[in-house]
């Protein structure tokens, strides 16, 4: 049988297991939110600090590509139409980034709300692509569907631009998880 000291030790260990669960469950939930900053740059002060240039966390998992491992960046500046593509053979993620007729290069900055800014034609395409991710082959390419992408700049040399908002893949359109990165790259 047990004595009062043990059955209270034994009550006490289960509370503290049921407060560290709710505490787990809290955060996680908490991090899941579909609930997006308006503020960008403090968001993303964490991945704006990396030493990667590009910087991704979707599905419980961060993927990053070092600015030395960078293949050649695959960048097409014609008129308006300007169409990034970030990878490196080593590694699995690749990030490819489109704008057409914004007007960018004038300003050098912009924020594009998705879906809004693309509603008449497709403006601002963020997508990406995870050969690891386990699901069938045409959802390995993820699309950002909703949520803010600012540039805060963009030069024929330099992208440095934050985004947060969630996605899915190519046909999941109902599972939708969060994303947020930043991407700082010299080309």
């Amino acid at each position: 049988m047990l004595n009062s000291k043990m059955m209270t030790r034994i009550i006490t260990k289960f509370k503290m297991s049921l407060m560290c669960i709710s505490m787990v469950i809290f955060f996680s939930c908490k991090e899941n939110s579909k609930e997006y900053s308006s503020d960008l740059n403090s968001s993303h002060s964490e991945i704006a600090m990396s030493d990667a240039a590009i910087k991704v966390t979707m599905e419980g998992k961060t993927h990053q590509i070092q600015q030395k491992e960078l293949n050649p960046v695959n960048i097409t500046f014609e008129n308006d139409t300007l169409q990034f593509v970030f990878y490196t053979n080593d590694n699995p993620f690749k990030l490819n980034f489109n704008l057409n007729n914004t007007g960018i290069l004038e300003k050098g900055t912009a924020t594009f709300k998705i879906p809004e800014t693309n509603s008449e034609h497709t403006k601002a395409d963020l997508n990406f692509f995870n050969r690891n991710r386990d699901v069938k082959s045409m959802n390995k390419r993820i699309i950002f569907r909703k949520g803010m992408i600012t540039v805060q700049k963009l030069t024929e040399h330099k992208l440095e631009m934050t985004f947060e908002g969630e996605g899915s893949g190519i046909t999941e359109y109902t599972k939708t998880f969060p994303i947020t990165g930043a991407i700082n790259v010299s080309y």
